[in-house]
């Protein structure tokens, strides 16, 4: 038993200290507009994948569970596609009147103390989550002086508050945040060492999971139930600097959250994904 407990802590501390992607992200939070330009609150989603989405029936929510904005059938979010959500249209039409890509309405606030915002797919599963401050070391600016915030790189950790930026003017809704990398570090990141969240996730029986190397060599891509038993083989040969993907069929195995680690030339990183049959 105690062997087990410390495999599990062991995956456990090398998932929480990988580097953070998700297919869906909270990207960018008006929560307190310039009283000059006031767009009302808002609240900006991005697809951080190379698929579209269906969002329908998915769900936005603040700390209070009973507070939440559902999206209507037939919501597709395509990929590297961003999406609005306002509190009133009018009123952010008047600052951006030529976004388009845009739904409303948000029938509650989000505070300018700091709030829980979630986002929940149609199954009642957590995708993603940010609880903002507006105290440092959460930039401040966005507390009723116009600017945003804007979520620095959608690969990054949104849950800290250094993965966060203060916008220019009062955002970029629907659009690439002001505080993102350049399109040449963007490029450059591609082939940095990454591993990708899986999609979908949840998933059955099959996901798809993309990674990228640095360094020309072995890599080893394997999938570990929570007692730390490998129960796959993804990936075990000689593979050049480059971004590539692969199929993962779970069809043996049984519903349960199991961990997939990759490594190259002395790196490695780890996610979660969850199995539901």
């Amino acid at each position: 038993m105690l062997t087990r407990f410390i495999l599990i802590l062991i995956l456990s501390i090398l998932f929480a200290s990988s580097s953070y992607s998700q297919t869906i992200v909270i990207n960018e939070i008006n929560y307190n507009s310039a009283a000059a330009v006031d767009t009302e609150d808002w609240i900006e989603i991005f697809n951080n994948s190379s698929t579209n989405v269906d969002i329908s029936g998915w769900i936005i929510k603040d700390s209070n569970d009973d507070n939440e904005f559902i999206f209507e059938a037939s919501t597709i979010l395509n990929a590297g596609a961003y999406l609005v959500i306002v509190r009133d249209l009018t009123d952010f039409k008047v600052v951006f009147p030529n976004v388009t890509n845009v739904v409303d309405s948000i029938d509650f606030n989000f505070s300018n103390a700091g709030e829980l915002v979630r986002l929940y797919n149609s199954s009642d599963v957590l995708i993603d989550q940010v609880e903002y401050d507006d105290v440092s070391p959460w930039p401040t600016e966005p507390d009723g002086n116009g600017p945003t915030l804007e979520l620095i790189d959608p690969d990054l950790d949104n849950s800290l508050a250094t993965s966060w930026g203060v916008s220019s003017g009062n955002g970029t809704p629907g659009s690439q945040n002001s505080v993102s990398v350049s399109n040449e570090e963007e490029n450059f990141a591609q082939t940095t060492f990454r591993l990708t969240q899986n999609y979908p996730n949840p998933f059955n029986p099959s996901t798809n999971i993309s990674y990228s190397i640095s360094e020309p060599g072995n890599v080893n891509l394997d999938v570990f139930d929570l007692l730390g038993q490998r129960v796959a083989i993804l990936v075990n040969e000689v593979q050049s600097i480059g971004s590539y993907d692969i199929n993962f069929d779970a069809s043996n195995l049984t519903s349960g959250i199991y961990i997939y680690r990759i490594t190259n030339a002395g790196q490695t990183l780890t996610r979660r994904m969850t199995l539901i049959k």
